[in-house]
């Protein structure tokens, strides 16, 4: 046997070996990862006495939740590591959510975690100013029980959950975190995802809404708004119900885009791959052409202005009967 062999068959066994112990130690744990954790957790109280009118959650990887206060105080609780603490302050009238980071530096998050990290936020009231989270990979939800004078959120990985009305703007973006927004009305929105999902279901918005997905799919549905703008690479747009009393300015590259009962004043919609298909519910004065696609639309000469435009995908649009 060769010496190179010879270290090869003891690798193996030390892998054996390491393997054994860890599931040794497992069983004897009583099947729990937590007793493997080197990063102590506790759930610590804050309560808040201060006034103020804006919300502001600076956070890494925790899940942040606001919910309705039942006892008609404010208090945040976090589910947070010992040695690394939040700080929940009220300044200048924002309560401001963060990490303390006093001391250690990076080597306070060096170990292993079972456990996950959580912000939750009890709010006596029902109306807000701004509301703005910043994070990494942890999951935000706002439930429909607050309003607020605008709602900014950023994420990495996290998902969103949205269900507050705005006076002002709605402004979420991820990497590669969903998006969902139900139920809520808004002045503006911009919903902006490179991998993630986007859906938007029984809202109103007032003036733009812009929806920019990379690989990701969009879904609208119900939906009522003054101008709709979407940009998308492979993802697909699929919109149902879906009225504006401006324009739509739709675009993708190798995604399908398909309108179910959908209407507005003038409409554009250019493709690569893509195939264009679905019905509207008025006539419109059509301009479609595809360089190798099939093209079928209305022979419809009054109306506003729907242009389509592919290169090698399908155009198929209906009108709606009555």
């Amino acid at each position: 046997m060769s010496r190179r062999t010879k270290w090869m068959v003891a690798a193996v066994l030390l892998l054996v070996i390491g393997a054994a112990v860890c599931a040794a130690a497992y069983a004897a744990s009583g099947f729990s990862f937590g007793t493997f954790s080197t990063v102590a957790y506790v759930t610590n109280t804050y309560e808040v006495s201060g006034r103020f009118e804006n919300i502001r959650v600076l956070a890494s990887t925790e899940e942040i939740t606001l919910v309705p206060s039942d006892d008609g105080t404010c208090k945040v609780v976090c589910r947070e590591e010992e040695n690394d603490p939040h700080s929940v302050t009220v300044r200048g009238g924002t309560l401001t959510i963060e990490k303390t980071e006093k001391s250690g530096g990076w080597s306070l998050h060096v170990g292993v975690v079972t456990e996950s990290p959580a912000i939750t936020v009890f709010l006596p009231g029902e109306t807000y100013g701004a509301l703005t989270v910043d994070s990494d990979t942890g999951d935000v939800s706002i439930p429909a029980d607050f309003s607020f004078d605008s709602i900014r959120v950023s994420l990495n990985t996290g998902r969103v959950q949205c269900f507050a009305s705005t006076k002002g703007e709605v402004v979420i973006t991820t990497d590669t975190g969903d998006i969902a927004v139900s139920g809520l009305s808004a002045a503006v929105m911009r919903l902006d995802t490179d991998t993630g999902r986007i859906k938007v279901s029984d809202a109103a918005v007032e003036g733009d809404l812009e929806i920019r997905v990379s690989t990701g799919r969009a879904t609208l549905e119900n939906v009522r708004c003054g101008n709709l703008s979407s940009e998308g690479n492979s993802g697909s747009l699929v919109m149902t119900k879906v009225v504006a009393s401006g324009t739509f300015e739709l675009r993708r590259d190798t995604g399908d885009i398909r309108l179910d009962g959908c209407d507005a004043e003038r409409i554009s919609i250019r493709t690569d791959t893509g195939d264009v298909s679905g019905t509207l519910l008025s006539d419109k004065i059509f301009l479609a052409k595809s360089d190798t696609g099939k093209v079928r639309t209305p022979g419809t000469t009054e109306g506003g202005s729907c242009e389509i435009t592919t290169d090698t995908g399908d155009i198929t649009i209906t009108i709606a009967a009555g």
